[in-house]
């Protein structure tokens, strides 16, 4: 087990990076081992951003090594690359790109296994791309360390990009961050992947934004009955969830009418959490 699923307790729910809380989330990243190799990558990740020429290399030899050794991850995997075989025409994708930091688990292998080069699109709005040919047709700025290179801001028109993501929500980080990052290299991003969509409403928004994504699995009714099945939740623990996903809006409505004091000891407690639960008072003002 991975422990990638994680219900909250019913007085303090998640908070996600779309800036709107509910009562489960889901580690993608852990599927690469469980919890202490998905923060060692991450942590290494987070390290190896520091210098973009060598970047790819680095992490892609950590991953290919856990992909020897850890038969989820690889699994996970090789569903990936079966559904993409019967969803798109791979032979037509240019680009696999991917933003910071967790899509990276799920990018770099895939862009390795198709033998395309990577995007790696930052936080900051910073794209770089990893090639292993012929990198002074993809114009852009050449940025080099030792015999590791990549280029920075890439020519991108008339690119086929797949965007391999973790997790769709809201499809917040597509629409806020990456495919902004794209249309500054003149590219698009037409096609996209993920590996769950939580069912709230982000592959509709993608959709109306020209993204044409599928993903691997759906966190609906029938995951969670699955869950219950195999012992990781129990039957009122997926009830609570399954009830989040058929109106969020309602679930928020009745915890804070249940808790009124949430999102105040949310922002005195500061940090992230504190910062999210300040900008959702603010909406709701």
């Amino acid at each position: 087990m991975t422990g990638a699923l994680q219900v909250a307790e019913p007085e303090r729910p998640f908070w996600y990076t779309s800036g709107t809380f509910g009562p489960f989330y889901i580690n993608t990243h852990y599927l690469f081992g469980g919890a202490e190799a998905a923060q060692s990558l991450l942590k290494q990740i987070e390290v190896e951003l520091e210098s973009m020429p060598t970047f790819y290399e680095h992490i892609q030899a950590l991953i290919q090594e856990q992909l020897l050794h850890n038969e989820i991850y690889a699994c996970i995997m090789e569903l990936t690359l079966q559904q993409l075989e019967r969803d798109f025409d791979l032979a037509t994708i240019d680009v696999i790109s991917g933003g910071e930091r967790r899509d990276f688990f799920f990018s770099l292998p895939l862009a390795e296994k198709l033998q395309k080069p990577h995007l790696s699109l930052r936080k900051d709005g910073a794209a770089y791309l990893h090639t292993s040919s012929n990198a002074e047709k993809w114009g852009g700025k050449s940025a080099k360390e030792g015999k590791y290179s990549c280029v920075s801001q890439p020519e991108l028109k008339g690119k086929n990009i797949l965007h391999v993501a973790d997790i769709v929500t809201l499809a917040s980080s597509w629409l806020e961050r990456w495919l902004p990052a794209v249309e500054e290299c003149n590219g698009s991003i037409h096609y996209g992947f993920a590996i769950l969509d939580r069912c709230q409403g982000g592959l509709s928004r993608l959709a109306a934004a020209g993204v044409e994504a599928v993903v691997l699995q759906n966190t609906d009714s029938d995951f969670f009955s699955a869950a219950v099945e195999a012992g990781m939740l129990s039957q009122a623990q997926a009830d609570q969830v399954v009830a989040f996903l058929r109106d969020p809006a309602a679930y928020e409505k009745e915890l804070l009418a249940a808790q009124p004091e949430f999102l105040l000891e949310e922002i005195a407690a500061g940090g992230r959490n504190g910062e999210r639960a300040r900008l959702y008072l603010e909406r709701m003002a």
